[in-house]
C-alpha cells in the first residue's frame, strides 16, 4: 500500500475516524491491528519477522531489568543485537557475502564452485525496523530507558504504520512514550498533517517522479551518454532521492500527525546545498545518522585516543553507512567516500581557518559558504553516482564519462527526454528551493498555517492542480523501500 496511492487514503482516513471512536484504553488495540494490516498488504508472511523481532526484544528487554549489574544485563542486550542482525544478515546481505566468498575461493582454486543463494524476497522496512527495536534493548541495558512492560503498546512501537517501511527510525524515549497518552481530535493538529500529507505528495509525484524520467535514462544507458548530460542526471538524481525521500517522511510524519502521534524530524531544508559535508550528514535522514552516531560511532571513538583513530572510525561508520544501503559495492564505495570526504573537513578545519583570515574572510562572511559549496557540491555529484549506479563498472564508467567534453553535449542533453521535461525539472526544483526560503527554518505545515487564509488555500489549489496535471501518473516505489 503506497503513501500516493488511493488505497491509502481510504486507509487513513478509516483508521482515524474508528481510532477517536475507540474507547482509549483500546486505541493501542485498533492501531496496532491497522499497523499489521497495513505491513500484510505487501506480504502477509513477513509479519511473522516483525511479530518474532518484538517478542525477543521484548523479553530481553525485561530480563534486563530484572539485573542491576551490566554485566548481567550484557548477555540479554547481546541475545537481542545478534537475534536482529542474523535476521537483516540472512534477509539481505547473506547472498552478497555468499558470493563474494564464491569468487575468493574460486581466485583460490579455479573451476570450483562454492556459491549458496537464498531465494528469498527482502522483507519491506526490515534495516529500519530491526534499527529500531536494537535501539530500544541497548537504551535498556544502559539504563536511558526503562523497559516497557505492555506487550501490545511495546508491538505498536516496532510496527507503527506511518513509519514502518521507511522511517523515522524512532527512539523508544521520544515514540514510545507516545502510546501511554490519550489524544482528543484537534483539528488543527489534523489540519497539520494533511498539509504535511499534501506537501509530500507533491514532492514525489511531480518533482522527484519527473526528474526520474531523465535520471532513469542516462543511468540505464551509462554507455551511450557523456559530459554535461551525465552531470545534469547526477545532478537531477540529487534532488530526485531528496524529494522522494523527504516526501515519504512528509507523508508519514502527516499521517502520525493526524493520530496525535509527533515523529522526528529527518530532514532540514535546503540541505541539497552542499557547503559541508559535516553540515550536510547534520541535515539528511537524520534519524539513520544519529543511530550511527550513538550507537557506532561513539562506542568505536572510545577504544583509542587521537586524532588518528577518530578520522579511521569516521570513515568505518559510513562504510557501515553505506552497507546498511545496501549489499553492493557501489553503496559500501558511496559510503567510504562521504566518510572520507568528512574526515578531509576534520582535518583541513583548522589550515582552511588560518587562510581565511589571511584573506581576510570572517567567521559570518558569505565567501565561506560560497567556497564551500564550490567545493562540495561536485563531489557530492560524484558521490550519487556510485548511489544510483547499478554496479561500479557503470559507475566508474559514466564518471570517466563525465569529463568528456563535446560541444553538441548540451544539445544532447534536451533528447535524453523532450525539451520540456527536461526544462521543467529544473524549473519544478527552483519552486520547491523558493518555497524552503520563503519558510526558513518552519516546517511547511507551520508555514503555511501562518500565512493569509486567501493565499494559504491559493497555494492549496496549486499544489492540487500540480499534482493532477503534472504528476506521473504510473506509481513509482519510494526509492527507500528497497533498503
Amino acid at each position: 500500500m503506497l503513501f500516493t496511492s488511493i488505497e491509502y487514503y481510504l486507509f487513513l482516513p478509516i483508521v482515524a475516524v474508528v481510532y477517536f471512536l475507540t474507547p482509549r484504553r483500546m486505541r493501542w488495540g485498533w492501531l496496532l491491528l491497522a499497523s499489521y494490516f497495513f505491513y500484510m498488504n505487501w506480504n502477509p508472511y513477513y509479519i511473522v519477522l516483525i511479530i518474532g523481532s518484538t517478542l525477543i526484544d521484548y523479553w530481553a528487554a525485561l530480563q534486563m531489568e530484572r539485573h542491576s549489574e551490566r554485566s548481567s544485563r550484557r548477555p540479554y542486550m547481546w541475545f537481542s543485537v545478534v537475534a536482529n542482525l542474523g535476521l537483516l544478515f540472512t534477509f539481505k546481505y547473506f547472498n552478497f557475502f555468499s558470493e563474494q566468498a564464491s569468487q575468493l575461493m574460486q581466485w583460490m582454486v579455479p573451476g570450483a564452485n562454492y556459491s549458496v543463494y537464498l531465494d528469498v524476497l527482502l522483507p519491506v522496512g526490515i534495516s529500519f525496523y530491526t534499527f529500531q527495536t536494537m535501539a530500544y534493548t541497548i537504551d535498556v541495558y544502559k539504563g536511558y530507558t526503562k523497559a516497557e512492560r505492555h506487550l501490545g503498546k511495546y508491538a505498536l512501537y516496532v510496527s507503527f504504520f506511518p513509519q514502518l517501511v521507511a522511517g523515522p527510525i524512532e527512539r523508544s524515549r521520544h515514540l514510545l512514550k507516545q502510546f501511554h497518552f490519550d489524544y482528543s481530535f484537534d483539528y488543527r493538529r489534523v489540519r497539520a498533517g494533511l498539509q504535511l500529507i499534501g506537501w509530500g505528495i507533491f514532492k514525489k509525484l511531480v518533482i522527484a517522479d519527473r526528474l526520474a524520467l531523465y535520471v532513469d535514462e542516462v543511468f540505464g544507458s551509462p554507455a551511450a551518454y557523456e559530459g554535461i548530460v551525465v552531470w545534469i542526471a547526477a545532478f537531477f538524481f540529487l534532488f530526485q532521492i531528496y524529494c522522494d525521500f523527504s516526501a515519504y517522511t512528509d507523508i508519514a510524519i502527516g499521517s502520525a500527525r493526524v493520530l496525535g502521534v509527533r515523529l522526528s524530524k529527518n530532514f532540514e531544508h535546503r540541505v541539497y546545498v552542499v557547503t559541508s559535508f559535516q553540515k550536510f550528514w547534520r541535515g539528511w535522514h537524520i534519524t539513520l545518522t544519529s543511530w550511527f552516531r550513538d550507537y557506532v560511532y561513539f562506542p568505536l571513538s572510545r577504544i583509542q585516543r587521537g586524532q588518528r583513530w577518530l578520522l579511521v572510525t569516521t570513515v568505518m561508520t559510513f562504510l557501515l553507512n553505506g552497507l546498511w544501503h545496501g549489499a553492493e559495492w557501489t553503496f559500501l564505495f558511496w559510503g567510504g567516500l562521504n566518510g572520507l570526504f568528512i574526515a578531509v573537513e576534520m582535518l583541513w578545519q583548522r589550515p582552511r581557518d588560518r587562510l581565511y583570515a589571511k584573506w581576510g574572510i570572517g567567521k559570518d562572511s558569505n565567501w565561506r559558504p560560497l567556497l564551500g559549496f564550490a567545493v562540495c557540491f561536485p563531489l557530492a555529484l560524484l558521490s550519487v553516482i556510485f548511489f544510483r549506479a547499478r554496479d561500479m563498472v557503470e559507475a566508474t564508467m559514466l564518471i570517466g564519462n563525465s569529463f568528456t567534453i563535446k560541444p553538441i553535449q548540451l544539445h544532447q542533453s534536451l533528447l535524453v527526454s523532450n525539451p520540456i521535461e527536461f526544462l521543467s525539472g529544473f524549473m519544478l526544483i527552483a519552486a520547491m528551493d523558493g518555497v524552503h526560503l520563503w519558510a526558513g527554518p518552519r516546517r511547511i505545515d507551520e508555514w503555511l498555517s501562518d500565512q493569509p487564509a486567501g493565499l494559504r488555500w491559493g497555494l492549496y489549489l496549486l499544489i492540487f492542480c500540480a499534482i493532477l496535471y503534472l504528476g506521473i501518473p504510473p506509481q513509482r516505489q519510494f526509492i527507500y523501500f528497497e533498503f
